[in-house]
């Protein structure tokens, strides 16, 4: 998607400097007036501005600072693409584009004038090099000519159909809304709610949009599912980040008994949520393979909370898991943000080790700001050695300062699991991801040139 999204971009950068200068030449030819005439009288001129407008409007409205600062503009803005779209079809109407033709061969009484070879072809296929030998009497050449309509409709047409099925799909998933029934905010601000809908199924790892008519008809935004597909409810866990999320955490206030929500505490509710979803995510692969590293950054740790309670859940029960192995990586800035899944953290850990299954979850948290907190640090110094993480209070873990080394962590991984492919999973900003693939594969490399058969395969979902 995003290369795509990419190559569109790129191609109506191209298409938008190349309309612009026939704008510019309008303005320089002499005959002013002929110039305005077509641009603006004629409805292929008029259609094509049209559509040089959309398109510059909705290229500069998704830069990425437009987008995280104003989604309501990026996301209003796009839906322009309909009048783009119309205006394309009836863009050749008037003549104004030539027809397409064969551009080495076209026909001529009967023969075949073939001009980039210089050869006229006969019914009875004798080659004829010399163009004096034609009877330019009896040899009319074709010529391309001009179309009143373009085959556009040809190659939108199908995606169209495709988006309107989606729309009318999201539209009736409307009369089937989730009743949010409870609230719980944790530090960050982190807002979780906790749904349940009718007929509901979902795998672990897995994403849904949400629409809160309270807030907008229109909009929906993509969240994802920290629940477990065992569990009797859906939820999701919402950093309060933008204009949209912040309304609704005011109307979660409204729909409580409380004027606020209070961190940590239950808050009970009773008010609907429009769910369209579950979709799958590289998420859905963790499985396929004997060790998986899961890697998440701040709110990137959401896909692997339902991840992690869905395998115990399985284990809890005495179901068989594929994978053998969970690495969970968790980055933060803040310590704040590790009481999002703390508390289930600590649960599941500490059920895996009465269990006997404590090497099956390996976790590790790094903590990568730390403005050198007097306070934390002592407390951190204090607990050395003991069972408990002094920040985090997981059992047989300790929070490490600053970033991971990748290539040193894969290559120690990969070599503990010699003859395994293993999955790398992350979910985070680009630019770490950047980092991750191409560490995972330098220590690919290195694996390879040590002689050990492991191999990392890469997989991302970046925010």
């Amino acid at each position: 998607k995003q290369w795509y999204q990419r190559r569109v971009r790129g191609e109506d950068a191209v298409v938008e400097g190349n309309t612009t200068s026939y704008y510019v030449k309008a303005l320089f030819v002499n005959d002013k007036q002929t110039a305005y005439t077509v641009l603006f009288a004629t409805v292929g001129g008029l259609t094509g501005v049209i559509i040089d407008i959309c398109l510059f409007i909705m290229v500069t409205s998704s830069i990425k600072i437009v987008r995280r600062s104003f989604f309501e503009v990026f996301w209003f803005t796009h839906h322009l693409f309909t009048v783009f779209y119309i205006c394309l079809v009836f863009h050749a109407s008037g003549q104004m584009i030539e027809s397409q033709v064969d551009p080495y061969c076209q026909e001529a009484n009967g023969t075949t004038w073939c001009n980039y070879k210089c050869d006229l072809y006969t019914s009875t296929d004798i080659s004829i090099y010399d163009v004096s030998m034609c009877d330019s009497d009896s040899v009319t050449f074709k010529g391309p000519g001009f179309t009143n309509w373009s085959k556009s409709y040809f190659w939108v047409g199908v995606p169209i159909i495709i988006y309107i099925i989606e729309r009318i799909l999201r539209f009736t998933r409307r009369f089937n809304p989730a009743t949010v029934y409870k609230a719980i905010e944790h530090p960050g601000p982190c807002l979780e709610l906790r749904m349940r809908k009718k007929g509901w199924t979902q795998e672990a790892g897995q994403y849904v949009f949400l629409q809160c008519s309270e807030i907008s008809l229109f909009e929906w935004h993509p969240f994802t599912l920290t629940s477990a597909p065992e569990e009797d409810y859906l939820s999701v866990h919402i950093r309060k980040a933008g204009d949209w999320t912040s309304a609704l955490y005011k109307i979660v206030a409204a729909h409580s008994k409380q004027k606020t929500v209070k961190e940590g505490k239950n808050t009970e509710l009773q008010f609907s949520l429009a769910v369209d979803g579950p979709y799958g995510t590289p998420s859905d692969d963790i499985f396929r393979y004997n060790v998986s590293v899961l890697i998440g950054a701040g709110v990137g740790c959401t896909p692997y909370a339902s991840i992690l309670k869905s395998v115990w859940y399985k284990i809890k029960s005495g179901q068989n898991v594929d994978t053998k192995k969970l690495y969970f990586y968790w980055l933060c800035s803040d310590t704040k943000v590790f009481g999002w899944l703390n508390s289930q953290l600590k649960y599941i850990l500490e059920t895996l080790e009465e269990l006997g299954a404590s090497d099956y979850l390996e976790v590790r948290l790094h903590l990568t700001r730390f403005n050198n907190d007097k306070e934390m640090m002592e407390n951190v110094a204090a607990n050395q050695g003991s069972r408990e993480d002094a920040i985090t209070s997981l059992p047989n873990t300790q929070t490490k300062f600053g970033r991971p080394n990748w290539f040193k962590d894969f290559v120690e991984i990969g070599e503990k699991h010699a003859g395994n492919d293993i999955g790398i999973f992350f979910c985070g900003p680009a630019v770490l991801s950047e980092s991750l693939d191409h560490n995972s594969s330098l220590a690919n490399a290195k694996l390879e040139e040590n002689g050990v058969d492991s191999m990392f395969f890469y997989n991302k979902e970046n925010f």
